[in-house]
Formats: structure tokens, C-alpha cells, sequence
């Protein structure tokens, strides 16, 4: 894949001429341990080489099997993400409780919620009730042990969240979400919704970022950062111009050599927020 032409060097110095503060930049869990695969070196190695790159904090299920190993490197656990069934029987209380115990354990900040079970139709009014019941349910929870409820703009077309209208809705009915804004996720759900728009919705609650890119070609190819359809500058420089401190988490380095690409978008990402703290 063709990479930007910009040398890593020329994109490092122009955002430190800038006097831009150190943002903090997050990995997935997923992507520490195929760093590791590809280097052939142990997950802590692939840690200490993320945290010299830049890259301080990673995002994971809260299932995430090397949960445990990942926290014991050097990389701080940043953001946990769980799918939770509020239209089962139960609410799935059981699950929400073993999230947040996660959460609490490993010192997670925020915790990314995707409700499961909404089914388009004529039951998707109920579904949604339900769902809005288990997030207040659940949000209230978390803030109580001080930890961030979030909802994001998610994928899968099946979902809830992929869906711009009832994003707004959720974030509308409970004021205790934050929202974790993913870049790519709108575009790739393919219903044409704009990312954009619901940013500046949004506005004053985002609590995370997100960054992906895909092709112009295939919204479901990943891309190099930059390089694709997704308005990933914009997005960047405009939150950035908004104040926002928080964490950006690099979703989809791309191969052959990921950290080569996290490096390089470390760089790129360093300069659009330099951007828009200038604007």
C-alpha cells in the first residue's frame, strides 16, 4: 500500500515546532500482540517499542485473554469495550457486573458499552426501551465507581449503534454517556450517515476517539491513516480546536508492518492536532 510521502522525521518536528502538548495515543490490545507476532518478540517487548513510539495506553475487551500480561507492561489500560444483551431476559446483569469488576480491577477510566440484541421491525421500539433502561442502569453504575460510560458510533449494520438517529436518542436519554467517537465506523456501516454531523452533536461529550480509514474504493478495506475516505484530519483538528485532551486510539494500523504504520500515524496524528490547536 502506498504510504504518504511525508518522512516520519519532517512529521514529528513540524508537530513539535507547533509547542503542541503530549497527546496521548492508545493501540488495541489485538495490535500489541500482532506487533509482537510480526517483530517476533514478547507482548511486554511489543509494549516498551509502542511506549518509544509514542503510544502509552491500549484499548481491550474486557474479556481480553492477555488482559492480564498487557497490564503488567508499560502501556496504561485506557478504555475497556464490552457487548452487553440489555434485551435478554435479565438485562444481562451478570455481564455488567464482570465489566465493571474488570474495569475496577485493571483501573480502567472508561468503559465503551455496544448494546447487542436490537432487531430491526416492529419489535426495534421495545428493543430500544430496553436498551435505554440497561444503559441507565449501567451508566449510573459506572459513575458511581468513577468510571466513564461510553456509547460509540459502531459498524456492524445489525446494531443499535450504527444507526446516527438512535445514537442521538441514547445520548439524549442518558446524560451520563460520554461518546466515544470512532472515525470510521458511519462510513463503514455504508448507510451514507455522516461522521461529521454527529461529532458536532455530540459537542462537549466526547470522551474518546477512534481513529480508522478505508479505501474510497471499499469502505470495508482498511487504509493507511490519511490515505483513505475518511475525514480522520478533520475530525482530529476540529476536536483538537474544540480543547479536547483525551485519548486517540489507532484502530487499524495496516500491514506488512504495523508498527511502522503506528509510528507513522503517531506523526500524522501529532500534526492535525497541532492544526487545530493553531486554528
Amino acid at each position: 500500500m502506498k504510504i504518504l510521502s511525508l518522512s516520519f522525521a519532517v512529521l514529528w518536528a513540524a508537530s513539535a515546532a507547533a509547542g503542541v502538548c503530549e497527546p496521548k495515543f492508545s493501540i488495541f490490545a489485538s495490535d500489541v500482540k500482532r506487533i509482537a507476532k510480526q517483530r517476533n518478540v514478547s507482548i511486554a517487548e511489543s509494549a516498551r517499542m509502542l511506549k518509544a513510539a509514542g503510544v502509552s495506553g491500549f484499548d481491550c475487551c474486557y474479556k481480553e485473554p492477555i488482559l492480564p500480561e498487557l497490564a503488567e507492561s508499560v502501556l496504561k489500560p485506557v478504555n475497556f469495550f464490552g457487548w452487553i444483551d440489555f434485551v435478554a431476559p435479565d438485562g444481562s446483569s451478570a455481564a455488567c457486573e464482570a465489566y465493571l469488576a474488570a474495569a475496577k480491577k485493571y483501573g480502567a477510566e472508561r468503559v465503551m458499552i455496544v448494546p447487542t440484541g436490537f432487531r430491526e421491525g416492529p419489535t426495534a421500539e421495545d428493543d430500544y426501551a430496553r436498551i435505554r433502561a440497561g444503559l441507565q442502569r449501567f451508566a449510573a453504575e459506572a459513575r458511581a465507581a468513577g468510571i466513564v460510560p461510553m456509547i460509540e458510533d459502531y459498524g456492524g449494520t445489525n446494531n443499535i449503534c450504527s444507526h446516527m438517529s438512535y445514537l442521538k436518542r441514547m445520548m439524549d436519554d442518558v446524560p451520563q454517556l460520554e461518546f466515544a467517537l470512532d472515525s470510521g465506523n458511519l462510513y463503514y456501516a455504508g448507510r451514507g450517515e455522516d461522521i461529521l454531523s454527529m461529532m458536532r452533536y455530540v459537542r462537549g461529550r466526547i470522551g474518546h476517539v477512534h481513529l480508522k480509514d478505508q479505501t474510497k474504493e471499499d469502505n470495508h478495506v482498511y487504509a493507511t491513516l490519511g490515505l483513505g475516505a475518511v475525514p480522520n484530519a478533520e475530525i482530529v483538528r476540529t476536536v483538537a480546536s474544540w480543547g479536547y485532551a483525551g485519548w486517540y486510539t489507532f484502530e487499524n494500523p495496516v500491514d506488512p508492518d504495523r508498527y511502522a504504520d503506528i509510528v507513522r500515524q503517531v506523526a500524522v496524528t501529532r500534526l492535525w492536532i497541532s492544526e487545530g490547536v493553531a486554528r
